[in-house]
């Protein structure tokens, strides 16, 4: 190890130290809200490290060590950790004002906690997808309007109820098998097993720790959807990257912060893009309708955001966020309602544009390489923190 990783190592646990705290002052303070799923999480949801947490009694004493940290990462070598910490630990300074009772406009929120661009999707980009959306059905032999179209072509697709159970144990499987075969052996013998939940303000969540797949019942789901939400929270998404990282942690090869989800920072955008790409990184038998779903997902994931913003930045109400879910991401009620639950509670708002700022972000660096550099790509995307930015430094 050279001297340059050691110190990088020593700065880590600090790191970890000062976040942990965080995470603990946060909960015995700011934790309780109106969703227990989020409140559980904390603003650590995941901590695969065995560190001891700072005590802290303020959000004061949090900023000052944050401040003398970010001196300290200032002065290590490896140009994209120092450029990823330098935006990492803003976003915890960022946080814990926020904590500490500050009023920070929503905008400027998105842009201090996550790192990435705090516009919403313009208009006559919305147009285009549907324009490609609509094209994409009608070669497919759809007619109608495109609201018609969607209906029809979600009614063709959808996984009986009684059937979500064995499909997503298959597709897990499938996922699973191509991982190993096409990026990461490792993964060939880690099980993830499904759970359909209810009352819940999420499509699918990954448990890491106990090796679950979280499914709401409550939505209905085409196979494609399904095909998404699998690679997304585990092959080759979270139960994939929290795996690898939690190997390099425990092998003193990657830094201890790799051993932590930290929600709401500038390390999110990254974590969800490289999910929502998981599709294109293992091929998995692209078909007519994996490419309709693709144009739709990219819908869903920018109404989400555009909803948030319109709440948040511009004044609207639930309802009319509500009225555009339905005419521009063609949802039904429960997913609107399950959409609005997640832009409106008060930590999880901003990250609603870690999802599609992240897919950029990551779709960015991957189209830029031929197939052969894809395998080293996965190990820089993989077992490096990364921010928005800096995973567009990869080269």
């Amino acid at each position: 190890m050279t001297l340059r990783d050691e110190r990088d190592m020593q700065l880590s646990e600090t790191y970890c130290r000062i976040v942990l705290g965080m995470d603990n002052l946060y909960r015995n303070g700011n934790g309780a809200t109106n969703e227990a799923s989020f409140d559980r999480e904390g603003l650590v949801p995941i901590n695969l490290t065995d560190v001891t947490p700072h005590s802290y009694t303020s959000w004061s004493e949090v900023r000052e060590d944050l401040r003398g940290l970010l001196v300290d990462y200032a002065k290590i070598t490896d140009e994209v950790r120092r450029n990823y910490m330098q935006q990492q630990i803003g976003s915890l300074e960022a946080l814990a004002n926020w904590c500490a009772g500050v009023d920070i406009p929503f905008r400027e929120k998105v842009r201090g906690f996550l790192h990435v661009n705090e516009n919403p999707v313009t208009s006559i980009e919305q147009k285009t997808l549907h324009e490609r959306l609509d094209k994409a059905l009608s070669q497919r032999g759809y007619q109608g309007t495109l609201e018609q179209k969607v209906a029809a072509w979600e009614a063709d697709r959808r996984v009986p109820t009684k059937e979500l159970d064995s499909v997503l144990r298959e597709m897990l499987a499938t996922a699973r098998a191509l991982v190993a075969e096409r990026m990461f052996p490792q993964m060939a013998d880690v099980e993830v097993t499904p759970e359909i939940v209810y009352g819940v303000p999420y499509n699918a969540y990954c448990d890491y720790v106990n090796g679950k797949m979280y499914l709401n019942g409550d939505l209905a789901y085409t196979y494609e959807g399904l095909k998404h939400l699998v690679t997304h929270e585990c092959f080759p998404g979270h139960t994939t990257h929290m795996y690898i990282r939690e190997l390099g942690v425990k092998a003193g090869e990657l830094p201890l912060d790799a051993g932590l989800v930290i929600t709401n920072t500038a390390s999110s955008s990254v974590f969800e893009g490289i999910a929502d790409n998981g599709m294109r990184f293992i091929s998995w038998g692209y078909s007519v309708d994996d490419h309709i779903y693709e144009i739709y997902q990219q819908i869903r994931s920018i109404s989400g955001m555009n909803a948030a913003h319109m709440i948040h930045a511009e004044g609207k109400s639930t309802e009319e966020a509500g009225r555009y879910l339905k005419e521009f991401a063609f949802g039904e009620d429960n997913w609107i309602a399950s959409r609005l639950r997640f832009v409106t509670h008060s930590l999880r708002a901003p990250f609603i544009y870690s999802y599609w700022r992240g897919n950029e972000a990551v779709y960015e660096a991957y189209s830029r390489l031929a197939p052969s550099e894809h395998n080293q790509f996965y190990q820089f995307l993989y077992k490096s923190m990364l921010s928005a930015d800096t995973v567009k430094q990869y080269g």
